[in-house]
């Protein structure tokens, strides 16, 4: 990276003498040696200064010299216009004017040599001293965000080469130098820090020096730790926002019909990140996987059913109330619904409302969860309830019907007979036109619910019903989201019905209490408890 000499000062400071890096010292001082001017190289351990012995030139330069103006340094010396004073480094670090009770005596080519390699060695760039292991580069060149430390800079670093010389990374700067004699070095700690990632900065050319060499006294430890500090806070809250919010991710799958239901975790992932969500790292939990022979027509089907995921069942409570208890902040969790109607009521109801749920829909056509990009929002009064009275009744019947209107003749022939003679009040949900891509943006969940949460609260609360006859024709999106709605403990009985196929009529899958889930088929009976 080519060096500058416009080095930024802060505010509210004096300026420091002018600064040449080792390019541009080189560069003063050939043109010191074609006017036949001396040159006196004033040093106070690593802190170096000069300035030419000249009535036209009373400047005094801080230097940072090394391989390219020690060359010219000789030079200087064999033609015997060097010389040289060794200073404390309080009166040198002060010093802004030339003293002219200054004392300098001739430097000879053979002290060149040592004289810029003993404050090379000090400033960490040659000899001893630990090197900075590749681990310990690369964890600081994360803490900046590949960005020069040094505060309010910010220089984009990214394209700068590392670089090593004698075990040495180019642009790492020590706090705390790894040699005692450094800048900011110290007897005790030195050796200690010298390979440790919050010893070292990462910084750009000119602030490297500005540190080092040029204003070593501005600079304590204690303001470079401080700086350093705020700077990789700040790196993190920047890379923080990139990320996405991370949620928990839950499938609801069954092989229906004989169909097997089979996704990659990729395909879900895509669809979180379509919507601004990424998967937290333990991935996705497959919740009452269903995925035996889907032979619903066999009477007993529901009451195996429950029977052979009770284990699952007690999993997923078990997941939720230790979610609810255990965590301070709100769980957040994606639900990749494709499931019988029943366990979809089921699920809906066990993880409930208390979390930020975000559910998915399948489509079908595109083959994806993805929400498409270009779908709009169904129109406002889409989904309708048509079917709420202010009568009290002890049994009612609701219909979901989203993907298609509910036909009579499949209803059970109880319901036929009480819902024709207006003996139980039949709530019907309804879209405006059916399909089974009616759900194609996030928002027509959000009225789906608002529409559903109408009819749930207006059967429990006004119609005081005691038990709901549950039948749905729905994506299975709408259909976890109606049990969600279900409070655990408030809601009456809720029996959710079933079918095989489209030529059979729907039967009773289960029934949904406050405090359990129960199938029957004759006398035999399962419950699981939910409470």
């Amino acid at each position: 990276m080519p060096a500058t000499n416009a080095l930024p000062t802060p505010l509210s400071e004096t300026a420091a003498p002018s600064a040449l890096d080792d390019q541009s010292l080189a560069d003063w001082l050939c043109a010191r040696q074609q006017a036949r001017q001396c040159v006196v190289y004033l040093h106070a351990g690593f802190l170096v200064a000069v300035y030419a012995k000249s009535d036209s030139d009373t400047e005094l330069r801080r230097a940072d010299p090394d391989k390219k103006s020690k060359t010219v340094l000789r030079r200087l010396a064999k033609a015997g216009l060097l010389f040289e004073l060794e200073m404390r480094f309080d009166m040198l670090s002060t010093a802004r004017d030339i003293d002219p009770n200054w004392s300098p005596a001739q430097v000879s080519p053979e002290h060149v040599e040592a004289l810029v390699n003993a404050r090379l060695e000090q400033m960490g760039r040659k000899g001893r001293g630990a090197a900075i292991s590749q681990g310990v580069a690369l964890k600081v060149w994360a803490d900046a965000g590949a960005r020069c430390m040094f505060e309010g800079c910010a220089e984009d670093l990214s394209t700068v080469n590392l670089y090593n010389d004698a075990a040495r990374i180019g642009y790492l700067a020590h706090i705390i130098a790894s040699d005692p004699r450094g800048p900011r070095g110290d007897v005790r700690r030195s050796h200690d820090l010298s390979n440790r990632p919050d010893n070292i900065m990462l910084m750009c050319d000119a602030h490297h020096r500005t540190i080092d060499s040029f204003a070593p006294e501005r600079y304590s430890a204690e303001r470079l730790f401080a700086m350093r500090e705020a700077h990789v806070q700040h790196v993190r809250w920047c890379l923080e926002s990139l990320s996405y919010p991370r949620v928990d991710v839950g499938t609801l799958f069954a092989d229906l019909a004989n169909a097997p239901t089979r996704f990659v975790d990729s395909e879900l992932n895509d669809a979180l990140l379509a919507t601004g969500r990424a998967m937290t790292p333990g991935g996705v939990v497959h919740y009452i996987r269903h995925v035996q022979r889907d032979d619903r027509r066999r009477p007993n089907f529901w009451v195996e059913y429950l029977h052979e995921h009770e284990e699952d069942i007690r999993r997923l409570l078990a997941s939720f109330k230790r979610q609810e208890s255990a965590s301070p902040r709100k769980i957040e969790v994606a639900i990749f619904p494709l499931h019988h109607i029943a366990t979809l009521v089921l699920a809906g109801r066990i993880i409930g409302e208390a979390h930020a749920v975000y559910v998915y829909q399948y489509h079908r056509e595109r083959r994806t969860w993805q929400w498409e990009e270009t779908a709009t929002p169904q129109p406002e009064g889409f989904f309708s309830v048509d079917g709420l009275s202010n009568t009290r009744a002890s049994d009612v019947l609701i219909s979901l019907e989203v993907t298609a209107y509910l036909d009579v003749q499949a209803l059970p022939t109880l319901f036929r007979e009480s819902t024709s003679n207006a003996s139980m009040p039949w709530v019907r949900i309804r879209a405006a036109s059916p399909s089974a891509s009616c759900i194609c943006h996030p928002d027509d969940l959000d009225h789906f619910m608002a529409v559903a949460r109408q009819a749930i609260n207006h059967v429990q609360d006004v119609m005081r019903a005691e038990r709901v006859h549950l039948i749905a024709i729905s994506p299975a999106s709408t259909v976890f989201c109606f049990g969600q709605m279900l409070q655990a403990g408030h809601h009456p009985a809720y029996t959710v019905y079933d079918r095989s196929d489209r030529e059979s009529p729907f039967a009773p899958a289960f029934s949904i209490t406050g405090n359990a889930v129960t199938a029957r088929a004759g006398e035999e009976s399962y419950s699981i408890q939910l409470r």
